[in-house]
């Protein structure tokens, strides 16, 4: 298992860029659209590449999303931590039978993209695992 990024829920991506850039100077992946999960993403790098964090801009359908930044009041959230997991079936039944509560079935974000999956534990907040890396979405086509 590999740590990947944190994530955060954003109100307005350009403005937490903006207010990120000194600590996250490098955009890899911009505003992209991911109509299956009703969101935009960015990811920012430090500048020497060792953290990334994911922005996770709800659209205006995504009630979800907006209800936890509204009912928190505010524009920017931490949501999750987000480890990437060789064997990602494994881990996911392995995390299941744990006790965490799975909040997204396994799912491709992107055609060909790693499975993904968002899990809960009162005790520890939201995590996701990946089956493979965050890199290949800067690429391709999002579902």
């Amino acid at each position: 298992m590999k740590f990947s990024h944190l994530g955060y829920i954003v109100k307005n991506s350009d403005a937490t860029i903006a207010a990120m850039a000194h600590f996250f100077p490098q955009i890899l992946v911009y505003r992209k659209k991911i109509a299956a999960q009703q969101i935009f993403v960015s990811f920012m790098n430090t500048a020497h590449g060792d953290m990334q964090i994911e922005l996770v801009e709800p659209l205006p359908e995504n009630r979800l999303l907006n209800g936890m930044l509204e009912k928190a009041h505010k524009e920017c959230l931490p949501y999750h931590i987000c480890f990437e997991v060789n064997d990602f079936a494994e881990k996911y039944q392995q995390l299941i039978h744990g006790g965490w509560l799975a909040l997204t079935r396994p799912f491709h974000a992107y055609p060909d993209g790693p499975l993904a999956s968002h899990l809960y534990k009162p005790e520890a907040g939201i995590m996701e695992i990946m089956s493979g890396s965050t890199t290949l979405l800067a690429q391709g086509e999002t579902a």
